[in-house]
């Protein structure tokens, strides 16, 4: 596993600049480059290889942390249909609408939008950071096809510790 700058540990990390040379699906900062900065409104790119040499991936889970579900607004794509897992707050906006939190998104690819070997997917979205310094950790489930006719399908999921196979991605909230 490789890190980015200060905050990339290999799943949704975010922090510096481009995605480390390992794979691995990782989170950065996209826009402002930079240091992810406390209660700073940003966006992400979740950057999602293939790796594998015979399977293609066709969807992707991301756990969003509990200290940004409510700030977060995903970039819509035309060849991904994205789903949000939302629960209700029990807030209201001052317009009186329901606050919601969303626990996960997922994309999943549109006929002829796989993710191929040797390729990547990004995967866009933005999220006021949390007002004090912390790590925040999102974990990414990958699902690759089946490799043959009538197989089952692969789950990767990246989720675990950063000195493990399969690391969660991780961002240093810092204070500016």
């Amino acid at each position: 596993m490789k890190t980015f700058g200060i905050l990339v540990l290999v799943v949704v990390g975010a922090a510096f600049a481009a995605p480390a040379a390992t794979s691995h699906a990782t989170v950065s900062l996209l826009q402002p480059q930079g240091r992810a900065i406390t209660a700073a409104s940003v966006t992400y790119i979740l950057r999602v290889p293939n790796e594998k040499a015979a399977q293609s991936t066709y969807s992707v889970t991301m756990t969003v942390p509990e200290a940004v579900q409510e700030s977060i607004t995903v970039k819509q794509m035309a060849d991904w249909t994205i789903t949000l897992q939302r629960r209700d707050t029990g807030q209201k906006t001052a317009a009186g609408e329901a606050i919601m939190a969303t626990q996960k998104v997922t994309w999943r690819a549109k006929s002829g939008n796989l993710i191929r070997p040797g390729f990547y997917g990004e995967f866009q979205f933005r999220l006021r950071n949390p007002a004090t310094a912390q790590r925040v950790c999102f974990s990414i489930d990958q699902w690759y096809n089946a490799r043959r006719r009538g197989g089952k399908p692969q789950l990767v999921s990246w989720s675990g510790a950063s000195t493990s196979a399969t690391p969660a991605s991780c961002v240093e909230v810092v204070t500016g």
